[in-house]
């Protein structure tokens, strides 16, 4: 009985928070299908996931939400003036986790740099540098976070290492990126409480 008291709990603070900035966020999402038009959609298409690809539900949702996903290559590649890894934007699950049930809503940057420090130096770099300028334009979308599957997103950094290609990623739970915007965590409480991935897939902790 309790754990399904707290279960019901976390619903209503999940809609609670998906309702909190609703005005703005409707704006913002209109903005982003704004984004999807004949000539994006030709230029964009390549940098989505290939539905080849998806093993999970995030078939169906790519299919569902592929105006969205175009939307978000036009406002990250033209507004906020980063460049995409090639099929990269989709919906991802969990691999350490296995739980091909909850997926996340990801893309890759590729920074076309070329760095020495160590990875998690690398990494608290990037991220401190460009990751809330993405979380708005994810966040916008907000009509597919509030599918079940959906449970949050995940940002990955690419670049030149000092023994190849290195990247890494952060994987943030729709909660805590809504009540980062809402004002409720601050940008360093966004991180610390993100999970952050190496090259190999591998956890790792950033110096902050």
């Amino acid at each position: 009985m309790a754990g399904g008291r707290n279960y019901i709990g976390c619903l209503i603070l999940l809609a609670v928070l998906l309702c909190a900035t609703c005005g703005s966020t409707v704006e913002r999402e209109q903005e982003i299908l704004g984004m999807y038009n004949d000539r994006n959609r030709d230029r964009y298409a390549d940098l989505l996931v290939d539905e080849s690809r998806y093993t999970t539900a995030g078939a169906g949702l790519h299919r569902k939400f592929y105006r969205h996903l175009i939307g978000i290559a036009g406002d990250i590649v033209e507004k906020k003036g980063m460049a995409v890894e090639k099929g990269s934007i989709g919906f991802y699950y969990d691999k350490k986790s296995g739980d091909r049930n909850k997926l996340y809503l990801g893309l890759d940057i590729d920074t076309g740099e070329t760095y020495r420090e160590p990875l998690e130096s690398v990494a608290v770099s990037l991220i401190r540098g460009s990751l809330k300028e993405i979380v708005e334009t994810l966040n916008s979308c907000r009509s597919v976070f509030g599918e079940k599957e959906v449970v949050g997103i995940v940002i990955g950094w690419m670049w030149n290492g000092r023994t190849g290609r290195e990247r890494a990623s952060m994987w943030i739970v729709k909660e805590d990126f809504i009540r980062y915007e809402d004002g409720m965590l601050t940008f360093s409480e966004l991180i610390h409480r993100g999970m952050v991935t190496n090259t190999a897939g591998r956890v790792i902790r950033l110096p902050l």
